[in-house]
C-alpha cells in the first residue's frame, strides 16, 4: 500500500485547537439540565404521593364522619339515661325508710302498752330528697297504759328510734281505746317527726336504667 505525504508546509497547516470555556459552558449545562429532570422527577413522584395520602384521608374523614353520625344517637340516648338515671337516684335518696321505722318502734314498744291507732305519713320523696325533715313526714300514736311513768318510758325509747325527731306527748289521761276502766287504764297521744335517715348518694340497687332509643 502506498504511504501518503502531506506536501503541504508545516507552516501552512491549520492547527486543532480546544475551546476549553465553550467546553466548560456545554458541561455545566448538561449538569443543570440532568439536575432540573432529577429534581422534577422527584417533586413530581413527592406530588403524586401527596395526591394519593390525600385521596386517602379524604375517604378516611367520611367514614369517620359516618361513623360519629351513626353514634350520635347513643350519645343522645347516654343523656337522656344520665338524667333519668338522676331521678331515680333523688327519688330513691330521698325514700323514708317507713318499714324499718316500723319494725324499730316494735322492738322498743313495752310489754304494758298497747297501741289504739298508729299513723305515720311521709312526702313524695320526688319533691325532697336526702336526709332533712320535711313537714309532710309525721307519726302520730294514741294507745293506752297503767300508769304515766309507763307514758314516760315510752317517750324516752321512742327516742331512741333513728328516724324520729321531736317526739312529744301531746295529751295523756283518760283511756283511748275499749278497755276495763276498773283496772285504772291512762290513754296517751304522741306526735313526732319522721326523718330520712339515707344519705343523700345512696347507691341504686341496679345498675344501669333502662332508656327506650329510637
Amino acid at each position: 500500500m502506498a504511504r501518503r505525504i502531506n506536501l503541504v508546509p508545516t507552516s501552512e497547516r491549520v492547527r486543532t485547537t480546544t475551546n476549553v470555556g465553550m467546553l466548560a459552558f456545554v458541561v455545566g449545562a448538561i449538569i443543570v439540565v440532568a439536575g432540573l429532570g432529577l429534581g422534577y422527577y422527584q417533586f413530581n413522584n413527592t406530588l403524586r404521593d401527596r395526591k394519593e395520602q390525600l385521596v386517602t384521608y379524604t375517604q378516611q374523614t367520611q367514614e369517620l364522619q359516618t361513623q360519629v353520625a351513626g353514634l350520635r344517637q347513643y350519645g343522645e340516648l347516654d343523656t337522656q339515661r344520665k338524667k333519668i338515671e338522676g331521678v331515680v337516684q333523688g327519688a330513691y335518696a330521698g325514700r323514708t325508710l317507713v318499714a324499718d321505722i316500723l319494725d324499730s318502734i316494735s322492738l322498743v314498744l313495752p310489754d304494758n302498752v298497747w297501741f289504739a291507732t298508729l299513723n305515720l305519713a311521709t312526702t313524695d320523696p320526688g319533691l325532697k330528697a336526702g336526709g332533712t325533715t320535711s313537714a309532710g313526714n309525721s307519726l302520730t300514736i294514741t294507745g293506752d297504759t297503767y300508769t304515766f311513768e309507763d307514758v314516760a318510758q315510752l317517750l324516752v325509747r321512742l327516742q331512741l328510734v333513728r328516724g324520729l325527731a321531736d317526739v312529744k306527748l301531746t295529751s295523756a289521761g283518760d283511756p283511748v281505746g275499749i278497755v276495763d276502766l276498773t283496772k285504772g287504764v291512762k290513754g296517751f297521744a304522741i306526735r313526732a317527726t319522721v326523718e330520712n335517715t339515707q344519705p343523700g348518694d345512696s347507691p341504686l340497687p341496679v345498675s344501669q336504667v333502662a332508656v327506650e332509643g329510637p
